[in-house]
């Protein structure tokens, strides 16, 4: 072989090699869901996602379209859109009692109008989270805590283990029903043991379990929806409280192949905090923790759930949150629910409220992403 075409075999020999070392690279790195069988909605949904946290954060309020302050199932209402004059960009569902069959979720909402609402989300460019408390398996089935260790029961005795899959069955089954007018399955943001580092508050706590079952219990969760229902048009919400402890968060944290977010949550109480520096120090502490974790894991993260009950600071919006979520890459931040029927418990004003013209403002930053700036 002469010099000259020796040196070009070896120049393209060494660039194929670059090429493939490189192609392999960007799959290891993927920017891609955790379910490798995703629908291609749900691909492009984490699409979406990841490129709209360049864009800003999107507004969620928790059972937004089913009811709100003083009212109840009124077709098309909004409290989020009687204030701003758009729609929240993320609804949050609660799916919990779906598991014993009962015709209500615990926020008494009916899981045929559940779907509706889904569906209704959907068509308005939104998108649905549902958050899932369940029952707890091994005792009676109104409670959702425990004093012993149920998911070590759940993983290794046969009746709770049963009883679990159980649950599972009927949790795909209302998943399964999730569709668009064309028939295709709608995304959704799936949030199971949801702020499992509150000790003692459901079956599920750390201080009843530990790291590794909790982990067994997430993996045999989304493996029985995955593998044994066929369900890929979910993705998956790793949640947990702001606390003060740090050390626990990537202890229980159930690997990259069963994540897709990871949010955490906490709320403004003023009787312990008021004026709402311990809430705005740990919250920022907290949103650098798990942001970082998610940027070196290749995942989305959020503020799954916040908000102050009753809003007593009229600046709260702006001048509270605002300053604090604005130096993350966060997908959305979600309020709590405004109840229907306790005038006390809201998390979004409603027109005239001290706090109303400080959320208009709010929803209105270019950053702050409400349905319209998201469809």
């Amino acid at each position: 072989m002469k010099p000259i075409f020796r040196h070009t075999f070896l120049f393209l020999c060494l660039c194929s090699f670059i090429a493939c070392n490189t192609h392999k690279k960007q799959d290891e790195n993927s920017f891609s869901p955790s379910d490798k069988k995703a629908t291609q909605k749900t691909v492009e949904l984490f699409s979406a996602l990841s490129l709209r946290m360049e864009k800003g954060i999107m507004l969620g309020h928790q059972d937004d379209l089913a009811y709100g302050n003083k009212w109840y199932g009124e077709p098309d209402r909004s409290d989020v859109k009687s204030v701003c004059g758009d729609y929240p960009a993320v609804f949050g569902w609660n799916i919990g009692n779906i598991e014993i069959d009962l015709k209500y979720n615990t926020d008494s909402v009916s899981f045929s109008k559940l779907r509706f609402y889904i569906k209704q989300a959907n068509k308005l460019g939104g998108m649905s989270t549902l958050c899932w408390s369940p029952k707890n398996p091994t005792v009676n089935e109104s409670e959702v805590n425990s004093v012993g260790n149920s998911v070590g029961e759940i993983l290794h005795n046969k009746s709770p283990h049963e009883k679990y899959l159980l649950y599972l069955e009927k949790l795909s089954n209302f998943l399964n029903t999730l569709k668009d007018d064309e028939g295709n399955f709608i995304t959704i943001i799936f949030q199971p043991f949801n702020e499992y580092n509150l000790p003692g508050k459901y079956w599920w706590s750390k201080n009843q379990c530990s790291a590794t079952e909790f982990k067994e219990i997430w993996i045999l969760t989304v493996d029985y929806l995955q593998k044994k229902k066929n369900i890929h048009h979910i993705l998956y919400s790793y949640s947990i409280y702001a606390d003060n402890t740090t050390n626990s968060f990537a202890d229980y944290y159930p690997g990259n192949n069963y994540i897709d977010l990871i949010g955490v949550s906490l709320t403004l109480n003023q009787e312990n905090d008021p004026s709402g520096k311990i809430y705005m120090k740990t919250l920022n502490n907290k949103l650098s923790i798990i942001t970082q974790f998610a940027e070196n894991n290749h995942k989305i993260a959020a503020l799954t759930n916040t908000g102050m009950e009753g809003i007593k600071i009229p600046d709260y919006f702006s001048n509270y949150l605002y300053p604090i979520i604005s130096q993350y890459k966060l997908a959305y931040v979600m309020f709590g629910r405004n109840s229907y029927n306790d005038e006390k418990h809201y998390f979004i004003p409603i027109p005239g409220h001290p706090a109303s013209e400080d959320f208009d403002k709010f929803s209105k930053n270019p950053r702050i992403l409400t349905c319209s700036k998201v469809s």
